[in-house]
Order: C-alpha cells, then structure tokens, then sequence
C-alpha cells in the first residue's frame, strides 16, 4: 500500500500526524483527521503536496520517486480514509503494478514498478549525516544476520523466514531504495514480516549510520562488498 510505504512513518497509520518518527522531525506532520485538514484539504491539493512537497515542513517532494498515478492513488486515498474518515471507500488502481508497493521485507515485494526514478542523490532526513563505518558494524551485529553479509538476503536465519529478507542487491532494490527510503524501512519496520521498527531501540544517528552503509555498500555497489566486516575494520 503506498500509504503504508511512504507516508505513514511520518503521518502516523491513522492518518493523525502520530507515529514513533514525529519526535524526531522539525515540524509535526499533518494530521488529516483534524477539522483543520477536513475544511481545507482537497484531493487535488493533497497530490500538490504530495508532488512538491512543503517548504519550511518535513514533507520532501515525491516527484522523482512516485508516478502521476500513483500520486493521484495515494491523494485520494488519503483524502477518503483519512480526511473524510470513510475507511469503506476503495481507492481502484490500475492494471498496472504501482510501484513502491512494497518498503520492505521479502523477494516476493520485489515485483515490477513503474518508470518512475528514484532520485539517489537525497539525503538522510534532518540533516543526518551517516557514517559508513559505524553503519558496518552495526550491519554486521544486526542486520546480516537476515539480509546477509553481501546483502543478497541470504544471511543464516532467511532459510526460517518467511516471507524472506529483501536483497538489496537485486535490481528492483538498487533501482527503488534511496538514502530517504533505507532509513524509513529501518526506523519503521514491515509489518508482516520479521523486519522490526529500530526507531524504538536505536537513535535517529544510528538508523543514519546503517542506512548510510546498506546505500554504500549494496544499492550504489555494482558488485556487492565483501561484508560489513571489512568496513567495521
């Protein structure tokens, strides 16, 4: 759900502006369920926001990473179960797989998206700033474990799991994860999946870090390293 994948680590799953990220933002997302929200939000104003984001605000544009009709898919949904606060109303998608339909967790989510390009030159969001070593080493104590050393999704627990650990050098992965998109999966977890919310245990700092590596490492690397072990070195 897109909803789900891109908006409600900030917005909260509710669509109240509550989630375990708001205490680290610089603005407090928008609550749709407020009278505020229900007299002024339209859908076409919402896909506005959704495409360009809002300055002065936390809200980054989506344009480089969401198609037209995704945006217009995730608008009216927002509007209809949230601003409306009718959770009946079904949204129809297209034939088309949306892209982004899955965050995290599972090679089964690694299915076909649109055409839309995710812009790999974003940043950590507040002005993190990730460290590429500290973030091996972290890796290497939680994370290859599931994802595996090379980040192939392969690590020793991924035979008990399912569904499996997402590989992060499978093209669908290098082709979708940024910087932005790698911290909201660590901080926010998958539900369904093993995948746990590291927002509740870790700092903002840390999520940087392993975000930063699992980037580095696997999403920008034509060839996977040879483990977060040389890079804890």
């Amino acid at each position: 759900m897109l909803y789900h994948n891109y908006c409600s680590v900030c917005h909260g799953d509710k669509g109240d502006g509550r989630s375990r990220a708001t205490g680290s933002l610089s603005t407090l997302p928008r609550d749709f369920t407020s009278a505020d929200s229900k007299r002024e939000l339209n859908v076409e104003r919402i896909a506005a926001a959704i495409t360009h984001g809002r300055p002065g605000t936390a809200m980054v544009s989506w344009k480089t990473q969401l198609s037209e009709t995704d945006i217009r898919l995730l608008a009216e949904h927002v509007h209809q179960t949230y601003v409306l606060g009718d959770s009946r109303v079904q949204v129809t998608a297209p034939a088309a797989p949306i892209s982004g339909t899955k965050a995290h967790g599972g090679r089964e989510a690694d299915a076909a998206s649109t055409s839309a390009q995710v812009d790999m030159t974003a940043g950590l969001p507040n002005g993190l700033k990730g460290d590429f070593k500290r973030g091996g080493a972290f890796y290497l104590a939680n994370c290859a474990t599931c994802h595996g050393a090379r980040g192939d999704g392969a690590g020793p627990r991924a035979y008990f799991i399912n569904p499996k650990p997402r590989s992060f050098v499978a093209d669908v992965s290098r082709s979708s994860f940024n910087r932005l998109a790698l911290y909201a999966a660590v901080s926010e977890g998958r539900l369904g999946t093993e995948m746990p919310a590291w927002s509740k245990v870790t700092t903002p700092q840390q999520m940087a870090d392993v975000a930063e590596y699992v980037f580095q490492a696997f999403i920008l690397a034509r060839q996977p390293l040879a483990g977060p072990a040389t890079a804890a070195r």
